[in-house]
């Protein structure tokens, strides 16, 4: 919440944030790494590997998985409806909403069953990473790249993708000190990746 003061997540309170970080830890291809300092965490990143196991992105799973509560935060903080961000990405939440909906709907019914097309190359997405504010300068934002770099190698991912808004220059430095590189764009964003060296 330090780290992004203005996010809506945050906007939104201890409940949805919680949540956030439950997706991380709820199946086997997600995980969080962290800094502490005392009691405090003072930085973190999450990531997923792309394993296929997952039926939609980072964004689309995680607003999925904390559906209720940011519905429930929503209608005690229903003037949040009129911030940038969520008005921004409108279409989104409607498209999760109704994919929400639909896999209630069909709870009862057999699943199908899903055949894993095999790919060469097993990748994990850096999904988030924030570092304290009082904290930032100190190289935090590095050692936790190392470390999603090297929990992304345990997991089996031989490359490492992310994207960062292009404005955010501070962030896009430091990856690029940190051996990433600028692959795409699409939309605001960079596309960036990264080849796990053995």
């Amino acid at each position: 919440m330090h780290a992004f003061p203005e996010s809506v997540t945050t906007l939104l309170g201890k409940t949805v944030v919680a949540d956030m970080f439950k997706w991380y830890l709820s199946a086997q291809n997600k995980f969080l790494v962290w800094i502490e300092e005392g009691e405090e965490c003072i930085g973190y990143c999450g990531g997923v590997v792309m394993d296929g196991s997952d039926a939609f992105g980072s964004a689309s799973g995680m607003t999925q998985f904390g559906m209720q509560a940011g519905m429930k935060r929503l209608l005690l903080k229903p003037w949040l409806l009129f911030h940038p961000e969520i008005r921004k990405r409108l279409p989104f939440i409607v498209t999760n909403l109704k994919r929400k909906l639909k896999r209630l709907f069909k709870k009862n019914q057999p699943k199908p069953i899903v055949v894993k097309q095999p790919t060469d190359e097993i990748k994990s997405g850096l999904v988030v990473i924030g570092v304290h504010p009082k904290q930032h300068g100190k190289g935090l934002g590095s050692l936790l790249q190392q470390a999603f770099e090297e929990k992304s190698k345990v997991m089996g991912a031989g490359k490492m993708e992310l994207s960062v808004r292009k404005n955010n220059q501070k962030a896009i430095r430091s990856y690029e000190r940190n051996g990433w590189q600028i692959t795409g764009s699409e939309g605001p964003s960079y596309l960036m990746a990264k080849t796990i060296l053995n």
